[in-house]
């Protein structure tokens, strides 16, 4: 059984009437999944505290009760913030199991006090459906307790003996705040949730049963149904939430508050099914929101790669990228990335009619990086990105006015190495020094090798590759010691299987473009196929890094691409506003500096353009397009 303590901030709803009634059913209880780990409270006995096992459930025989002490400790006060009142919300999870009928009672109580000053109660009949008995703790009476300790409680009468799970009190704020996010770079939120299909932002948490709408897209499915910002989503398709997580694996992959968002969307697709059906509570009152999807084109089974809704999911990102690109030529966010970033991805369209957008950006990194061998600090990341843009710009042109800026840069990268802790030469993130004790890192130098490759086949005889070979190896989590998982490592001491996603791809692409290391790539793509949850998780860096992951995958070894993308249709589905573009969700591990829409649009720019082969990096031929 779980019991959580108040958390900073819940976006877990629990209702006052749903129907008429203080609960809903839960198809799949934690207690179903967990029959092993069930304990027993004895009858006419009271279990308080510490007693209390900590077990997926509890069997509770008529006439027990079970009580938890939890601290209501002072809301958080981010700077810019204020709300105007915090609501206490407390649920359960109850099945009868045996018996005819008993009810159920959750209450809340000041300790020493006989009475509650908040209860609900459940009536178990005959059927053995679980359900979720939810009980609303009003705002007055939650601030009256800040500081102060409540006892949480369950109890039975009757002749039934039920199972419980999931027992908490939590609470959420009367209008949530982007002030109440947590820090993008690898924790576990509060998390931004977009969907940008049913119109909406709004507040996700870890380990939470609801989320909490913050921003309404206007003339989007939310807001034509009428959801208003500050409702509490509780259901979707009429059934209750689960514990979401924002962690990154397979639980949130599968069971995410994103994930149920884009798979409900994804079902209602398949079936032809034109709305999804949200649940929200609102004040005192519990409303049912059929939200109408208006998606172009009739979903097909090679969405979001190919057919005609990922057409015009790909015409939508064009646009997205060609009508935000500022008069300077570049992008909103980091010019250390989304400059190019945006360049290519109007490359990838091998169409003439960007070409002049194509002209202004180019003329804008000339202008904003002239020297690449004068460049300082993070340097090799804003040089890895311009590179690769220079070289398939050089592809598609035959323009050679980016030639000596990419000669000078790669003749100069070799002799900014230096000596890492294993005695072979390293990149940090630029040229002054080695960073973690002179370990390093892979990541700045994957991007270089892809630049490095790409240049080769603009005629450039570059060594980078070459010159940082043996730190590249000692770096990969090598199977063939019976040791390795096959992935790139952070550096030799740090060979871990949650960051790898963004630099095992562009490792794997820099020897697919190059036809080289044929062992290496093939490991590196199989641990990206059976670890694809953790896509969004590089180490600071879930987006862009999730994208060119994916390119690398789709490059060095298609077959896995093509198995991994069906798997994602869920996320596209949830993430694109049609007529618009991609709407951001917090990534595990996020560079919010990037930006949040820009990033997310540029970068599936080029993912989507891996069926036509736009660019060479994304699988396409060397050929002079554009003039």
């Amino acid at each position: 059984m779980r019991i959580s303590h108040l958390a900073p901030l819940c976006c877990f709803v629990l209702i006052g009437s749903v129907q008429g009634r203080d609960r809903l059913k839960v198809p799949d209880g934690g207690f179903n999944r967990h029959p092993s780990k069930t304990s027993e409270v004895t009858p006419n006995a009271s279990i308080t505290d510490n007693e209390v096992p900590e077990l997926r459930s509890l069997r509770m025989p008529p006439d027990a009760s079970l009580s938890k002490t939890v601290a209501i400790s002072e809301p958080p006060r981010p700077e810019h913030f204020e709300p105007a009142a915090w609501f206490g919300l407390a649920s359960v999870d109850i099945r009868k199991v045996e018996g005819e009928r008993g009810r159920v009672t959750l209450s809340l109580r000041v300790p020493g006090e006989r009475r509650p000053f908040v209860s609900t109660e459940l009536r178990v009949e005959a059927e053995d459906e679980p359900e979720r008995l939810y009980l609303h703790v009003p705002a007055e009476q939650l601030a009256e307790l800040r500081g102060k300790s409540v006892l949480i409680e369950v109890a039975t009468k009757g002749t039934a003996t039920v199972l419980i799970d999931d027992l908490e009190l939590l609470r959420f704020p009367d209008a949530p705040s982007r002030a109440l996010l947590g820090k993008a770079n690898g924790h576990l939120g509060p998390d931004l949730l977009a969907s940008g299909s049913l119109g909406f932002t709004a507040i996700t948490e870890h380990r939470h049963h609801a989320f909490q709408i913050h921003g309404l897209v206007d003339g989007g499915a939310a807001a034509r149904a009428g959801m208003k910002v500050g409702d509490v989503v509780i259901a979707i398709e009429d059934e209750p939430l689960p514990r979401s997580s924002i962690e990154p694996g397979w639980d949130w992959f599968r069971a995410s508050h994103e994930a149920c968002l884009g798979r409900a969307i994804e079902a209602a697709l398949v079936t032809r099914k034109r709305t999804v059906t949200l649940t929200v509570r609102r004040a005192d009152k519990t409303v049912r929101l059929p939200l109408t999807l208006r998606f172009p084109e009739a979903f097909g089974e090679g969405f979001p790669m190919e057919g005609a809704l990922a057409d015009a999911l790909r015409e939508d990102l064009v646009h997205w990228t060609a009508t935000h690109q500022k008069t300077n030529g570049g992008w909103s966010g980091t010019n250390a990335v989304n400059p190019a970033l945006g360049g290519l991805a109007l490359l990838s369209t091998r169409d003439p009619r960007h070409g002049d957008a194509i002209e202004r950006c180019v003329d804008f990194l000339l202008a904003t990086n002239p020297k690449p061998s004068e460049m300082t600090g993070l340097a090799y990341w804003t040089i890895a990105f311009q590179g690769m843009f220079f070289a398939e710009y050089f592809l598609a042109t035959r323009d050679r006015r980016v030639i000596p800026w990419m000669e000078e840069a790669l003749a100069w990268l070799p002799t900014t190495t230096h000596e890492c802790k294993w005695g072979m030469q390293a990149f940090g993130h630029g040229p002054d020094g080695l960073p973690y004790d002179a370990k390093s890192l892979i990541a700045p130098a994957a991007h270089l090798l892809v630049f490095d490759a790409l240049a080769r086949k603009c005629g450039i005889d570059a060594k980078v590759w070459e010159h940082i070979e043996p730190y590249v190896v000692h770096t990969w989590s090598d199977p063939s010691d019976g040791k390795g998982h096959g992935g790139m490592g952070y550096n030799a001491s740090y060979k871990d299987q949650a960051e790898f996603w963004s630099r095992s791809g562009l490792i794997a692409l820099a020897t697919a473009l190059r036809g080289e290391h044929g062992t290496m790539r093939e490991r590196l793509c199989v641990i990206m196929a059976e670890r694809h949850p953790w896509m969004l998780n590089s180490h600071a860096y879930g987006e862009p890094g999730g994208a060119l992951g994916l390119v690398g995958l789709a490059v060095a070894h298609r077959e896995s691409f093509d198995e991994v993308m069906p798997q994602w249709r869920w996320k596209f589905l949830n993430a694109w506003e049609p007529g618009y573009g991609l709407r951001y969700s917090t990534a595990h591990m996020g560079a919010p500096y990037m930006g949040e829409d820009v990033i997310v649009n540029l970068a599936y720019t080029l993912v989507t353009s891996i069926p036509s082969g736009g660019l060479v990096m994304t699988g396409g031929e060397a050929e002079r397009w554009l003039r």
